[in-house]
């Protein structure tokens, strides 16, 4: 595997933790639309088990061995772990944040980037606008997690989605 960050060190793994309340009030500062918002709270949780399951203050599965990231974020990138991923078990190489927020901030550059919101249009795997909350569930299912447009989520896996979402509409407003 390529590492895209050979100028950041080789960092062993730690466990990173954040207080979700520290996130929804992080959130409700950024200047971001609120779909971005939303997604992005979504998202995070997943992402991180709420929080509780960061990697070195990435909480949102960030790579270092998949292409390099926009330039703006090369000082809040501060070096690279090598660990087994979720779900696969393969050796994977994951970026190191200076800060959880700077984790967030990279998440919510993507969201908006990709267009992974509702009223946004998901450009990377999916090419498809996204009028609702169950678009974004399968768009974020598709094109976040497996990369793969033909991926259908299970009722479970969109339930639990939609529910999130539902609790994100009331906090972001």
């Amino acid at each position: 595997m390529k590492n895209y960050y050979e100028d950041k060190p080789l960092v062993p793994y730690r466990k990173s933790i954040v207080e979700m309340g520290l996130v929804v009030d992080y959130l409700k500062k950024v200047d971001a639309p609120v779909e971005v918002k939303r997604a992005a709270y979504i998202m995070f949780r997943f992402e991180s088990g709420n929080g509780q399951k960061g990697l070195n203050n990435n909480f949102i599965g960030a790579q270092a061995d998949s292409g390099r990231w926009p330039a703006k974020f090369d000082t809040v990138i501060t070096g690279v772990v090598r660990k087994q991923e979720n779900g696969t078990n393969a050796d994977r190489l994951f970026l190191q944040f200076n800060s959880w927020s700077n984790s967030l901030d990279f998440l919510i550059d993507r969201v908006e980037q990709r267009g992974l919101y509702v009223g946004g249009f998901e450009s990377r795997v999916t090419k498809t606008q996204i009028t609702d909350s169950r678009d974004l569930a399968i768009a974020y299912k598709r094109s976040w997690v497996t990369g793969n447009k033909r991926y259908n989520p299970s009722e479970a896996e969109i339930s639990s989605f939609l529910s999130m979402y539902r609790q994100a509409a009331k906090i972001f407003v």
